[in-house]
């Protein structure tokens, strides 16, 4: 299984990288200056169009745009402007403003939403997951509980993953919507990824990896 997710990972960012460049070569030739501004400009477009400035930088390196939320360490990389967002939640009476956030894209017909959040008090893995699953069934009263092994793809020495999932249809179309939960220190970082659960795209490794990667390259103080 690690050969085939490293193999996923490096497709995944080679498409991401694609996506955001007009002329890529054949030869996968790395970008150059002017494809690596157009993207940093880009995500600052994302940051400014969400008023975001406060808690997020960019961190584009290459031609994927990408952006970090300061306070948690969530990486959010953009790969679809049809899809790409970037959302600060209202402060709430135990949630300071800032500290629920989330970023949207799209890669390979699956949705991915990465969230970040600094709860008040601890709340479970399990008790996010629930709570999710139960608006999924809400929304989609015919979900099925996905009966197959789902995976995480936690890398080097991350926290454990949790992931559920369900079978639902949207337009009639059999899809997979699934969510993904860790905890680094005091923030709860949570993946919802939806894409076809039949024919070539592997939803539930991509949305996998792409949690992973959305989650911080550096432990989180507690």
């Amino acid at each position: 299984m690690s050969n085939r997710v490293a193999a996923i990972a490096l497709l995944l960012a080679a498409y991401s990288t694609a996506a955001h460049t007009q002329d890529t070569a054949p030869d996968n030739k790395p970008p150059n200056v002017e494809e690596i501004a157009t993207a940093r400009s880009y995500a600052d477009q994302l940051i400014a169009s969400a008023n975001a400035a406060r808690y997020f930088e960019n961190i584009t390196t290459d031609a994927t745009p990408t952006v970090r939320h300061k306070a948690s360490g969530m990486v959010c990389a953009f790969s679809d402007p049809e899809y790409d967002k970037i959302t600060i939640y209202p402060a709430a009476a135990s949630i300071g403003e800032g500290e629920d956030v989330g970023c949207n894209t799209r890669l390979l017909e699956v949705n991915f939403t990465s969230y970040a959040t600094r709860y008040a008090r601890y709340f479970s893995e399990e008790a996010i997951i629930q709570d999710t699953m139960n608006a999924i069934v809400q929304r989609w009263p015919d979900a099925k509980p996905h009966a197959e092994g789902l995976i995480t793809a936690t890398i080097n020495d991350a926290p454990a993953q949790r992931v559920a999932g369900y079978d639902i249809k949207i337009d009639g179309r059999p899809m997979l919507t699934l969510v993904l939960v860790t905890h680094q220190g005091e923030w709860s970082f949570k993946g919802r990824v939806t894409g076809p659960s039949e024919g070539d795209t592997p939803t539930n490794l991509v949305g996998a990896i792409m949690f992973s990667r959305s989650l911080p390259t550096e432990k989180v103080a507690p």
